[in-house]
């Protein structure tokens, strides 16, 4: 016979809402009573309806996570560390790849509501700015992670992406490199934007000039990027250097470079971004900048706790550093 919480109130000779209070982590319970209620639980092996807690607590504890691409390394990472740090706080994590494509943001985030998840953490593409605005407007508690397109309104945790690709470009102008290529990510996103913005910047400053024919539209894939290295190789003046959007495109460079009979970086040097695992796996070993990915994950889980136990509570935007990481391909 399944044990209820009544059982578990007899036994402990305590009312139904105190041994309700131990299990939604009240106060006002006495560290001996919650100690044996604990105990009780353990014993009988007492498991909560979480339907009917959610009616009463007008919670189900759990959180949604929209992600564009669970098959690039950067993200499996960051929701690693999402579904740690929300277990350990009694939450769990539902997942929504979206391919970055706008439909599907939208259909993910109507499936969340309907399955009424407390909050949302999410990554999404510039265009769906109305999305959020509804949810603002209803309420909801919303984090944006890795890339913003509602900022005034929900906090976003992130890196600052223009000063990231500024430290890369200028390492690489400093190691004497002029012609440096860059392989955008997905011009859809806030992310590949500001790399861009970062990559123009560095050039600007240190007085060299852009070529517009340096600059090849990516989407964050191995594929694209394997055939931008392979349009670069066709200029008349190829690029002596290359800062791919990340480290997967950077590894499709690698493809690319390898295919033609050149050497990295005696030939060209190559620099990435995120420092996922591949980049240490890759040979010659890439350059490029880290992020703290496990924290970023960790730290939007927070920011949204926050938000479900006080809407109304002040949060602000979590902007984390990134670090160079050299290696052997500049």
């Amino acid at each position: 016979m399944k044990v209820t919480i009544k059982d578990i109130a007899k036994k402990a000779n305590v009312s139904v809402t105190t041994v309700s209070r131990v299990l939604n982590n009240k106060p006002d319970v006495g560290d001996q009573t919650r100690t044996k209620i604990l105990k009780l639980i353990e014993e009988l092996n007492y498991k909560p309806n979480s339907v009917a807690r959610g009616l009463v607590m007008q919670k189900t504890h759990t959180i949604g996570l929209i992600i564009p691409d669970i098959s690039n390394p950067f993200f499996p990472q960051v929701a690693r560390a999402i579904e740690d740090k929300a277990q350990k706080s009694g939450y769990s994590i539902i997942f929504f790849n979206t391919d970055n494509h706008l439909e599907k943001e939208k259909k993910a985030v109507e499936l969340f509501k309907s399955k009424q998840v407390d909050g949302l953490i999410v990554s999404l593409s510039l265009g769906n700015e109305e999305i959020l605005k509804e949810l603002k407007a209803a309420n909801y508690p919303v984090v944006q992670i890795d890339r913003s397109v509602f900022s005034n309104s929900y906090p976003l945790v992130s890196i600052d992406n223009k000063n990231s690709a500024y430290q890369m470009v200028e390492y690489m102008l400093k190691k004497g490199y002029k012609k440096i290529a860059h392989i955008t990510g997905d011009l859809k996103t806030t992310t590949a934007r500001d790399r861009l913005a970062g990559y123009k910047k560095a050039l600007n400053d240190y007085q060299v000039e852009i070529n517009e024919d340096y600059i090849i539209k990516g989407d964050y894939t191995q594929q694209l990027a394997f055939e931008a290295m392979q349009t670069l190789l066709k200029l008349k003046e190829p690029p002596t250097a290359v800062f791919a959007a990340n480290d997967l495109s950077a590894a499709g460079v690698y493809k690319a470079l390898f295919a033609a009979g050149l050497n990295i970086p005696a030939d060209i040097a190559v620099a990435g971004h995120d420092d996922i695992d591949i980049a240490s796996l890759l040979r010659p070993e890439l350059t490029t900048m880290r992020q703290p990915k496990y924290s970023l994950g960790e730290k939007a889980v927070s920011v949204l706790l926050k938000m479900i136990d006080n809407y109304e509570a002040e949060v602000e935007a979590q902007i984390l550093k990134t670090k160079l990481v050299i290696r052997e391909s500049v």
